[in-house]
């Protein structure tokens, strides 16, 4: 597609109608429920690549018709992201980006025509207040009613009505400074509505920083780039306004709420106003979230409305997060893949980075990274362990500047030739960890784990170059040298035979992937809440005993790998290693699931669901996000929809 130099989408239903023109849209003209059924039809859409949706006789809870349409799957693919970024390739935002944090001033003295593209980005930055007329209030809703609104609910575990795609305006109390964010927000009843902001967020900072009554917005709608805005891992000294300015090459038109002192998109579909009072809470979820689990319930702010506006031909946008893929996924692969030139820009020794959809972003990076000198990888990892949003990761793998971090297959390659167990793998302790991580036994804290499958550099002591001047040789196997191929694994028919191994699939002559059934496990449909100490332990020790029974074989010495998880996965479907790949890092934590053989030369890797136990530290384990055999009955009585099927690897068994 060319990209769009000069106008921005400035409203949502431009953006739409840009669809509509590519075929792109399915339009339901029937009444659909907003209760599971419109989402459950969005998650079929998104799973087969499928068009937006756009429901246009959305049935409320109370059996009414809103005639405000809702539409779905905006965003459910790699080339609609791109569309409505007005990108005309993956890096053209950050691209754009780098170029206003380091202009090229001898190219702009000599040719002075090539500043005209950064002065725009520039002009377009400071947002422009509309005082009258704003579109977003073209409607006042007279006794606000927040059910009233189509704000779907998706899951049968959800605790509510949740507005997925808000664009959450808070203000700093002190410089009147403005941030956007995208913090879900659960419906309570027709005036209070829940903000999930968690504590690393802008938004907690204005609140714990307010004394009394902070003036809060959650607008819905708008042009894609206010959307993005609210994702966008932004430079502090940039707000989300200026940033949705550079993105449509447009300044965003703003205005003053009508019940709250705080500036508003003006472009906005819906803008609920209301505040929260510092220090009030409500406990808010479950809610079925993008690492395919429902987040467990918390505490969070209350937001009392106090106005609802909106334009005359509003539609709400919304999407649904829960068992990769999902639209979010695509949104987290733009932002990631746009943003990677900046990224480059803050730290030099990153070539790129991939954040694969299927770990919910915050469970797995794959970085490639400059690899001149000793450990070079492992010092670019450090650094992106605390950038921004990739504080939450979980688990980074560091691999040479040629690789391509998409590519997984040759990822899988790298890790068997290129780790050594004893001295490649690092385990930093005690980090922080994302509020919706389950499988770590505490709030916000985990450990990270951190590979690096980088080649040798030249001057590595471990390499087989003679080491420098007064320096010591660090020994390791000729294969990590890359002198020879990594030993192979030979024993699998041996463990196919053991009796607790269900299955079992060499990902890689190293590599090892078994299945075996947990009794007592928490089903994927329902989770556990009841701690039950005993069943926990028979996991552990029936790991352990498998693990041993595994390193006993002849051959095992070969084998560095080892990854152990449930057996709900056929391992030999289609995309299984899709799913495998949510498997392994969804339900792993650093401290539980990895152990070392007494030489450090191998890994196991237990990855299966954990019983929660007080005894072993062990929270509530959620439920997978699933629907119900009447939302899915429902769901095929659409004849729009009889050509898409639900993908065979996202089943449990």
């Amino acid at each position: 597609m060319a990209s769009r130099k000069v106008v921005a989408w400035v409203r949502l239903r431009r953006f739409l109608k840009h669809l509509e023109k590519k075929g792109e849209v399915l339009h339901i003209k029937r009444p659909v429920d907003v209760v599971y059924e419109a989402g459950a039809i969005a998650d079929l859409l998104v799973k087969n690549d499928g068009p937006a949706v756009v429901f246009e006789q959305p049935r409320l809870a109370d059996g009414s018709i809103s005639p405000m349409p809702l539409v779905m799957n905006l965003f459910g693919s790699h080339q609609r992201t791109l569309e409505a970024l007005g990108a005309s390739h993956e890096t053209e935002v950050g691209d754009r980006m780098t170029a206003m944090m380091k202009p090229d001033i001898g190219t702009f003295v000599k040719m002075p025509w090539k500043a005209l593209p950064l002065a725009r980005d520039a002009f377009a930055m400071p947002p422009r207040k509309r005082r009258f007329a704003a579109p977003c209030q073209q409607v006042r809703m007279k006794d606000p009613d927040l059910t009233k609104i189509p704000i779907p609910k998706t899951w049968p575990m959800d605790g509510g009505h949740f507005v997925t795609l808000p664009l959450v305006v808070t203000k700093d109390p002190t410089s009147g400074e403005h941030n956007l964010g995208m913090y879900r927000a659960q419906v309570f009843d027709e005036k209070n509505i829940g903000l999930h902001w968690q504590i690393h967020k802008h938004a907690a900072d204005h609140a714990a920083a307010s004394g009394e009554r902070m003036p809060v917005a959650i607008c819905i709608g708008g042009p894609p780039e206010l959307i993005f805005s609210a994702i966008a891992p932004l430079p502090d000294n940039l707000s989300e306004y200026q940033f949705a300015g550079i993105l449509g090459r447009r300044s965003l038109r703003i205005t003053k709420a009508v019940s709250q002192d705080i500036m508003v998109p003006a472009e906005a579909d819906i803008v609920i106003e209301g505040y929260c009072i510092p220090g009030e809470t409500r406990t808010e979820g479950p809610f079925g979230d993008h690492f395919g689990f429902y987040s467990l319930t918390g505490q969070y702010p209350v937001l009392h409305v106090t106005a609802i506006t909106h334009r005359k031909d509003a539609m709400l946008p919304a999407t649904i997060v829960g068992l990769p893929p999902m639209e979010d996924g695509y949104l987290g692969e733009a932002i990631g893949r746009q943003f990677s030139p900046v990224l480059r820009f803050q730290h030099r020794d990153v070539i790129g980075v991939h954040l694969p959809l299927e770990t919910g972003f915050h469970n797995l990076a794959i970085v490639s990274s400059k690899q001149r000198y000793p450990r070079q990888g492992r010092k670019t990892a450090l650094g992106l362990f605390g950038a921004g949003q990739m504080m939450f990761l979980k688990s980074m793998i560091v691999i040479d500047p040629d690789q391509d971090p998409k590519d997984l297959e040759a990822l899988l390659d790298a890790m068997n030739q290129n780790v050594h167990i004893a001295t490649d793998v690092i385990v930093l302790d005690g980090m922080v960890a994302d509020s919706l991580e389950a499988a770590s036994p505490y709030e916000n804290v985990h450990s990270k784990l951190l590979i690096d499958a980088t080649t040798l550099a030249a001057a590595d002591p471990r390499s087989s170059n003679e080491p420098l001047e007064g320096s010591f040789k660090q020994n390791v196997p000729a294969w990590r040298q890359g002198l020879e191929s990594a030993p192979a694994f030979e024993g699998i028919e041996d463990v196919l035979a053991m009796k607790d191994v269900t299955d079992a699939r060499m990902l890689r002559s190293s590599m090892l992937v078994v299945t075996t059934n947990i009794p007592a496990s928490p089903s994927p449909r329902t989770g556990s809440d009841e701690s039950n100490d005993a069943a926990e332990s028979a996991r552990r020790e029936k790991i352990t005993q498998l693990k041993n029974q595994i390193w006993q074989l002849d051959s095992s010495s070969s084998l560095r790998w080892l990854f152990i998880t449930n057996d709900d996965l056929d391992l030999h479907c289609e995309k299984a290693r899709r799913r495998l790949l949510w498997q392994l890092t969804s339900r792993f934590d650093v401290d539980r699931g990895l152990t070392f053989d007494d030489q450090k030369e191998r890994m196991c890797w237990d990855a299966t669901t954990p019983i929660p136990s007080s005894e072993h530290g062990v929270r509530r384990w959620p439920a997978v996000t699933m629907h119900s055999d009447e939302t899915l009955e429902a769901v095929r009585k659409h004849p729009e929809l009889d050509k898409y099927q639900w993908p065979p690897h996202l089943e449990f068994r």
